[in-house]
């Protein structure tokens, strides 16, 4: 910043730029429905542009300080930031998916840059003696509450007005923050020289194609009935070779795009396996959309405003985090512990509680639950993976973090719940139907009662008929739903059980207290 702008001030500025990117997105999630209605298209090409953007943030950040290193700091805030407004209007107006889709990538991509500026600005404010777990203690809670909000917020903006008025409204915020870089940011001359032959290309396109073909198997699986599709047969055919390629190349070259030592390293390994089971547990939210949507019938706005209640629980996360890393009195296994017994406690509750009758506010507490176990385990882990790990391999576990925790986790688990659910759902079907005949008396009741309702509204017999048979048909799918909805729970609390009791033996460290381990340009 300028050195007249107080202390004050500045700070104010860094958070105002910042405050777009955390809820910038290509596709967003809280719209999708209105999106794909206005379109014509499926929701699936929704959910490809936001996994899309994630994947374009994972390709970014090996290069993001080679490249940062050729900018100013204004210069570099000005660019993308004016970058990505083009790119925000062209998602608000175009109506071409494809386009959405691109765009969505190019957004996650621009975003990566200015997530690093901002990580390295904000070491010295949340953490002037550079310890990382304290560092993470505040900067998840903000990256994580800003998609909840920019969610919460998309789906508001979708009902009452239109879906384009999210992109209008980060587009206002970016203006802002434009006009405050100009006005207190110091400009600072410096020949932009970005190193083109540092930058492997090659292997950039090749990891980005491998990502998203992956992300398109899994979200569009089931729409298009899996290897039935042509793209889908050819893209897992192209899969295992861009990945011999990738890995063949990263070996071979002098300067690889990303090491692959990161990947002989135990701890990264455990970690990586245990972000990707949290993001698996975490993906269960969309069986509660799923729930509040065809059960107990509630509208998207507050469907997609229960994610807010996340937030107070990374902010609890975050505290016990700060807390226990610092003053490390107990062992590190029994913070791993604690945040799956939140999982079990939050499937627990979710089994036992959902019913037809069950009311919205009943799942205020378990959702908060998800946020504190999810915030707790996603710290502790940013810490343990760089335990150890060379100072030089920061950058390349980072790539590996984002892509796996951010990219394939959620599109893998996403596709794993949605197709166990439909497979239950019309087993569950199946299972019903056989019984509800007119010899069954608490089916023939049902029938009865929709027979004469429809009748006494002055239908015809024959119409009346048909409309008793839809409203029973239409129990049945409800019921058939519930069935699979706590089928998979109970699956899944089984499991976060297990889990959490291993987790409380597993030795992560031979000791009690352990190294405080420093920040750096990989926390993501």
């Amino acid at each position: 910043v300028r050195q007249w702008v107080p202390d004050w001030l500045g700070l104010i500025s860094i958070f105002i730029v910042i405050l777009p990117v955390t809820m910038l997105n290509g596709s967003y999630t809280g719209s999708m429905l209105e999106v794909s209605n206005t379109l014509g298209t499926n929701s699936e090409d929704i959910t490809m542009g936001y996994y899309a953007a994630s994947a374009g943030m994972a390709i970014a950040y090996p290069i993001i300080p080679k490249v940062l290193a050729a900018f100013s700091v204004k210069s570099l805030l000005l660019i993308d930031l004016v970058l990505q407004f083009f790119l925000s209007w062209v998602c608000a107006r175009t109506q071409n998916a494809d386009i959405l889709i691109v765009c969505s990538f190019a957004v996650g991509f621009l975003k990566g840059f200015l997530m690093l500026w901002f990580i390295r600005y904000a070491q010295k404010i949340f953490s002037p003696k550079n310890v990382r777990s304290e560092f993470y203690a505040y900067f998840y809670p903000i990256v994580f509450s800003g998609g909840q909000i920019s969610m919460a917020l998309t789906s508001q903006l979708a009902y009452y007005y239109q879906w384009q008025y999210m992109y209008y409204f980060t587009i206002l915020l970016m203006l802002i923050a434009i006009i405050f870089i100009l006005l207190f940011f110091r400009y600072a001359k410096r020949p932009m020289r970005i190193p083109y032959k540092e930058i492997d290309g090659r292997s950039m396109f090749i990891i980005a194609a491998t990502l998203l073909f992956s992300i398109y198997i899994f979200t569009y699986g089931k729409t298009l009935d899996w290897f039935s599709s042509p793209k889908i047969r050819i893209y897992t055919i192209a899969i295992p070779i861009l990945i011999y390629l990738f890995i063949h190349r990263q070996r071979t070259q002098e300067k690889p795009y990303v090491s692959l030592k990161p990947l002989h390293h135990h701890k990264s390994i455990i970690g990586y396996t245990f972000m990707v089971l949290v993001m698996f547990f975490s993906a269960s939210s969309s069986l509660i959309t799923n729930y509040l949507n065809s059960i107990i019938r509630v509208d998207s706005v507050h469907a997609n405003s229960l994610s807010l209640v996340l937030i107070p629980g990374f902010i609890v996360g975050a505290i016990i985090c700060f807390w226990w890393f610092r003053w490390q009195r107990w062992r590190f296994r029994y913070l791993i512990s604690g945040g799956m017994f939140c999982y079990v406690i939050y499937l627990v509750i979710l089994y036992f509680g959902i019913t037809p009758y069950s009311t919205y506010e009943m799942l205020y507490f378990p959702v908060f639950l998800r946020g504190l176990g999810m915030m707790t385990l996603f710290i502790a882990f940013g810490v343990y993976v760089v335990e150890d790990l060379d100072p030089k391999l920061m950058l390349s576990n980072a790539f590996f973090l984002i892509s796996l925790r951010s990219v394939l986790a959620p599109a893998i688990s996403a596709s794993f719940f949605s197709n166990l659910l439909y497979y239950l759902q019309i087993k569950g079907m199946n299972t019903l139907s056989e019984h509800m005949t007119l010899t069954n008396p608490l089916a023939s009741s049902h029938y009865a009662q929709a027979m004469n309702s429809a009748l006494a509204q002055g239908h015809g017999y024959d119409e009346a008929s048909q409309l008793a048979a839809n409203n029973f048909y239409s129990t049945l799918q409800q019921q058939s739903l519930l069935l699979g909805i706590k089928t998979v729970i109970g699956y899944l609390l089984i499991a976060a059980l297990v889990i959490a009791v291993v987790s409380a033996f597993i030795p992560f460290h031979k000791t009690l207290k352990v190294a405080v381990v420093k920040t750096g340009d990989d926390m993501v």
